[in-house]
């Protein structure tokens, strides 16, 4: 993640939760996704969650029991992580750093690294993504598995859809509609930019707060050749061309 995409994260923050469904703040949808990799290895694993945002996954992950960490490159997402914690009471140690220095703030081996919510989308290159890589793979053990989510940036330049809209949430007194207008550049590597809209509805009154998210979209074939590159040798793409998102599993 750069400079860019580190301020972009720190700027939304505080209304990034308005984003997901309260389920889906749980970690019970991650949970879910990732039951397999989970279930492996077991309870004793050491877990990374190295995109760990405002700590979702990272704090189930650390209710049920397991051993787990968390960082994540934007200082305020963090923040809100360190609360995350204190309020479900539970002790993870985070860091704020970037991928490639990673091996830098953890003196651990894991046996799991998770790279998720389509995180790696904000490397801006093919250079920074394999650096990234390379620092995830440096704080797994040997035989350590590195789960990466990914968007499938061909469906989606292909549909080009303009507008991605979301259900009303209700907290804490307040009532927000967040909604996503994407901006496709010609060439399918240019960087993309998603205007994060969220209507708020207080007391008849509406007002808006607009968030603008740079990715930089790669063909899964571009993933799978940096992951080999970085040195990974095994890898299990579960890539479809027919769904909107995917997981590939490195060791």
């Amino acid at each position: 993640m750069n400079d860019e995409s580190r301020r972009q994260y720190d700027t939304l923050s505080e209304d990034y939760h308005w984003l997901y469904s309260d389920y889906t703040l749980s970690g019970k949808a991650a949970l879910q996704d990732h039951e397999d990799v989970v279930t492996e290895v077991g309870l004793k694993a050491h877990i990374l969650d190295c995109s760990c945002g405002i700590g979702t996954l990272a704090v189930a992950l650390a209710k049920l029991g397991y051993v787990v960490s968390g960082s994540d490159a934007s200082p305020r997402m963090l923040e809100q992580a360190i609360q995350s914690a204190k309020s479900a009471g539970v002790d993870i140690p985070l860091s704020c750093c970037p991928w490639e220095e990673l091996p830098d703030h953890f003196t651990d081996r894991f046996d799991v690294v998770f790279c998720l919510g389509n995180s790696i989308g904000h490397t801006p290159n093919k250079e920074e993504m394999l650096r990234s890589m390379e620092g995830m793979r440096a704080v797994l053990r040997n035989g350590g598995k590195l789960v990466i989510h990914s968007l499938n940036w061909d469906q989606i330049h292909k549909e080009k859809k303009r507008f991605t809209h979301f259900q009303w949430r209700d907290r804490g007194g307040q009532r927000c509609l967040p909604l996503y207008v994407w901006t496709f550049p010609e060439k399918f590597h240019d960087a993309l930019t998603i205007d994060v809209i969220l209507v708020f509805d207080s007391g008849g009154k509406a007002s808006i707060r607009s968030y603008p998210i740079v990715y930089h979209p790669f063909h899964v074939e571009d993933l799978v050749e940096r992951l080999r590159c970085a040195g990974f040798t095994e890898i299990r793409n579960e890539f479809s061309e027919d769904t909107p998102q995917y997981r590939v599993i490195a060791s």
